[in-house]
């Protein structure tokens, strides 16, 4: 295989070019070009990509390599950048990717990788010019990834490489516009990318809001599970919201109430009236919460729980006039015949007339 050397004097001559001329077109001195042609020095790798223009042809042409010959290198150089995950060697790691970007030029996932390397490694520079100075370079090829490249999940890495280093570098008003760029069919989350910009308070509601969207997935799911679940719901319910501000919560707990009488009352033919009575009289509690905060007051409630206590719900975006009051429900539910056993009960006769 000729070198690449000789490989650019057979194509500066088949152009017609004086080695003046080549360098004229690179920037660099025709006594660089002759060096190279010589087996002196080789060029730069951020030179291959100039070449292959001037030359219109590829970088496997360029560097000599067939396709067979390529896959092989291809697959040869994948193999030896994932052996360095194992000894754990950076430099090295960095090394492969740099001759992967020089030998394949518009490879979005070999230059990903190699941003992701520069990243890495500027953490461990004790020199405080050189680390900002290679993580600025690490920005700049995450950069180069997401304009270029059509692979959503290799832009997604890059999104999230770059977010990183621009909330460490405290350039959070560049690393939001990068974090609104997340492909929607990516592995990386926007919750991912967006603890990389915030900070302070503004990061701390953020987790808070994470928090509670995954507590709700949960009970969601619990909702939809057998009835003999519902005491979990609010046992869940109760761990993190300990201080009873439940809000939101308040509908959760009434419907899992709901679901838990039902179920005694269906399976269980000795159900305790004391029990029944207990559980509607907290059932109501809920009902009168949820309806003062969305019907008699609506407006702006902030939660005092500690997992919680940076968010706000404003009742006033609920339903509104257009929903029932929950109260309302609670004083049809007691009508159901399943309760009629308890008719003669002077406490599930104090709850029926005070539905009026």
């Amino acid at each position: 295989m000729k070198s690449i050397g000789e490989k650019i004097k057979e194509y500066r001559q088949k152009k017609q070019m004086t080695q003046e001329q080549l360098a004229s077109c690179l920037n660099v001195t025709f006594q660089t070009v002759s060096k190279w042609e010589t087996g002196i020095s080789s060029p730069d790798l951020s030179l291959i990509a100039p070449l292959t223009k001037v030359f219109h042809i590829s970088a496997d042409e360029l560097l000599g390599i067939s396709d067979v010959e390529a896959d092989k290198r291809y697959e040869e150089l994948k193999q030896d950048y994932e052996r360095t995950f194992k000894t754990e060697d950076f430099v090295r790691r960095q090394r492969i990717c740099e001759i992967a970007v020089s030998e394949y030029p518009g490879d979005m996932e070999w230059l990903n990788n190699l941003a992701w390397v520069v990243s890495n490694r500027s953490f461990s520079y004790e020199d405080n010019d050189r680390y900002i100075a290679e993580q600025e370079k690490a920005i700049k090829l995450f950069d180069a990834v997401i304009k270029n490249c059509k692979d959503d999940l290799i832009k997604g890495s890059a999104i999230q490489g770059i977010t990183q280093l621009l909330g460490w570098r405290g350039r959070r008003d560049e690393a939001r516009k990068y974090a609104e760029m997340i492909p929607e069919q990516t592995m990386i989350s926007r919750d991912a990318v967006m603890e990389n910009i915030l900070e302070g308070d503004e990061l701390l509601l953020f987790r808070q809001k994470r928090i509670k969207s995954h507590l709700e997935g949960i009970l969601g799911n619990l909702s939809v599970m057998p009835a003999v679940y519902a005491p979990l719901m609010q046992d869940i319910i109760n761990v993190i919201i300990r201080d009873g501000n439940y809000i939101a919560f308040n509908d959760c707990l009434y419907r899992s109430l709901k679901r838990q009488i039902n179920h005694i009352l269906k399976h269980e033919s000795n159900a305790s009236k004391d029990g029944i009575c207990n559980l509607l009289k907290e059932m109501k509690s809920y009902a009168k919460a949820y309806d003062e905060i969305v019907f008699s007051k609506p407006g702006v409630y902030k939660y005092t729980a500690p997992c919680f206590d940076h968010i706000e719900e404003d009742t006033r975006e609920w339903f509104g006039n257009e929903g029932e009051p929950m109260m309302q429900d609670f004083y049809k539910y007691l009508e159901r015949a399943q309760f009629d056993f308890l008719r003669d009960d002077e406490e599930f006769t104090a709850l029926e007339k005070q539905a009026g």
